[in-house]
């Protein structure tokens, strides 16, 4: 798998149609070596190989394999800069639970996944059907994006809050090395 700028795209939903991930599954258990890759690719993201072997403390073709087979297997999925939403242009965050008609959720999400500011679609319990995590430039903007979710056929009602601030925030990379 060749991974490349525009696969960050993805996290903006700019490019990509959405994907569908299966949670709580991972090919292989990850072990120190990997972690140790994580780690080094955390807090080196332009690191070479070569850096990379020395950062970890191993052979530059164990690098090579294991990232080959950590991207292979969907464990690496980027390696694109962090943006900060806000610095962006982009200073509304909001969570909105959408209630969707039976048999909708294919098309409901494919949907959400043409609006470049959904950065993320889950399928959830409790109380709706589906969490989607949306990005805007101001209120206007956000109620024109909203204005677009409440349009789409399979959508029957939402609920939208807005993130006053981000107290903590952290990455799958972080959690994996223990950050």
């Amino acid at each position: 798998m060749v991974l490349d700028w525009r696969d960050n795209l993805n996290d903006l939903g700019i490019l990509r149609p959405p994907i569908q991930r299966e949670l709580n599954t991972l090919p292989r258990a990850l072990d120190q070596t990997d972690l140790l890759l994580i780690a080094a690719l955390r807090r080196e993201p332009r690191a070479s190989h070569a850096q990379l072997a020395r950062m970890a403390d191993i052979a530059r073709g164990t690098v090579y394999s294991r990232l080959d087979r950590l991207e292979s297997q969907g464990v690496i999925t980027g390696y694109g800069p962090d943006i900060n939403p806000a610095k962006a242009g982009l200073g509304v965050l909001a969570f909105c639970t959408l209630e969707i008609a039976q048999g909708s959720l294919e098309e409901t999400a494919a949907a959400l996944g043409a609006i470049a500011q959904v950065l993320e679609v889950h399928t959830v319990t409790g109380p709706g059907d589906v969490l989607v995590r949306i990005v805007a430039r101001s209120n206007d903007h956000l109620h024109d994006i909203m204005q677009r979710i409440a349009s789409i056929a399979g959508v029957k009602t939402s609920e939208t809050h807005l993130a006053l601030s981000t107290n903590m925030q952290r990455t799958v990379a972080d959690v994996l090395t223990g950050n």
